[in-house]
């Protein structure tokens, strides 16, 4: 999973990207021509943590995060080509965007606006997302109409009429992810990397004053949050990154004289699998035990194919245990003696927490 960072200057996105990554990347640098800051996160799962004490596996490998974070976007940044090179076009195919949005005040970061007003920075940033988007929609759709002059097929004006919808609905100001698409239309699609077809998660960067008292609510926002498929979580972006460059030791007590329960880190990838529908399942084989992501609803077939190809190939059956009931009984021995083990057909919905061993041959 690739998440981008994306907000405006001075808004604390490279902290909140510190933060998640437990990285020490440049703060206050907001050129606009600066490469994107990168960094690969192990996704936190306690049910792991569980599975390594049961199997004791000389490898343990995490589901991860990838987090891109660009410049910040500034208004007219779309019609810059340069711009569109240098930064928009990194985030072109990541899953999701998390979009930071300034709360704190701060009498030494100055807000590019001259005020701190989130709602107006969530209509700057989303304005921006549209127009860059309807730059590359009117280009494309500009090509495919010459084809359709020149050298007209049914898949040309299939492809124009797809293109041709979603011009009209940027110029509307409307998402392409709150729009209806077929299976064949998403395929088309997706290799465009629109930045409004992503669902996107809203991080409102708090001051630490706003820890206890919050200025905002997520009751003020939903008419802004765009598109259908969004959240927004409240943090505190600088407490986190300086929670984030503790000792793992030392981070509960820290937490809790805050009173937070959860690190930003896993309160934003709980949000984001949420948010694109995910879910994770796990597997031991010989020395390794390891936690997959795959869309819910994925089946067992398309599940042993994230792992191999050879696996989906030659896919036979899949022994799956849920991950509580394998917890309960406290080992596979004691799963296989009382029957828990379930065999099931290539067309199974893999369910999150599932444990599974893929019998496979080829």
């Amino acid at each position: 999973m690739k998440i981008g960072i994306i907000g405006l200057p001075q808004s604390g996105k490279t902290t909140i990207f510190n933060a998640l990554t437990e990285s020490q990347a440049k703060t206050g640098d907001y050129s606009g021509i600066k490469d994107p800051n990168r960094a690969v996160v192990k996704v936190p799962d306690q049910r792991l943590d569980v599975l390594a004490e049961m199997f004791n596996p000389e490898r343990l490998v995490p589901a991860e995060v990838e987090y891109i974070d660009v410049a910040g976007l500034t208004r007219g940044a779309s019609d810059d080509k340069k711009s569109e090179a240098a930064y928009i076009a990194a985030i072109r195919q990541v899953d999701e965007l998390l979009q930071v949005v300034r709360s704190f005040e701060s009498e030494t970061v100055f807000h590019p606006d001259g005020s701190v007003d989130p709602k107006r920075d969530i209509q700057t940033v989303n304005t921006e997302l549209i127009l860059a988007d309807l730059v590359l929609a009117d280009k494309s759709a500009g090509k495919l109409e010459h084809q359709v002059k020149v050298a007209k097929t049914d898949e040309t004006v299939r492809h124009f009429e797809i293109l041709k919808k979603c011009k009209e609905a940027l110029e509307e100001e409307r998402f392409i992810a709150d729009l209806e698409f077929s299976e064949e239309e998403l395929k088309f699609l997706a290799g465009f990397g629109l930045l409004t077809q992503k669902p996107m998660l809203y991080l409102l960067n708090m001051g630490e004053g706003e820890i206890k008292k919050p200025k905002y609510n997520r009751e003020d926002f939903p008419a802004l949050l765009r598109p259908s498929r969004s959240s927004l979580v409240p943090i505190c972006g600088e407490l986190e990154m300086e929670i984030s460059q503790l000792e793992v030791a030392d981070r509960p007590l820290f937490m809790e004289d805050y009173g937070l329960e959860k690190s930003a880190t896993e309160e934003v990838i709980q949000e984001s699998y949420s948010l694109l529908g995910l879910i994770s399942f796990f597997t031991y084989a010989g020395p390794e035990v390891r936690a997959w992501t795959v869309k819910e609803g994925t089946s067992a077939v398309k599940a042993a194919g994230q792992i191999h190809s050879d696996m989906e190939r030659g896919f036979i059956k899949a022994e799956v245990i849920p991950f509580q009931t394998l917890k309960e009984l406290g080992s596979i021995q004691k799963a296989k003696e009382k029957g828990a083990l379930e065999l099931h057909g290539k067309d199974y919905p893999i369910k999150d927490g599932d444990v599974v061993m893929f019998r496979f041959n080829v």
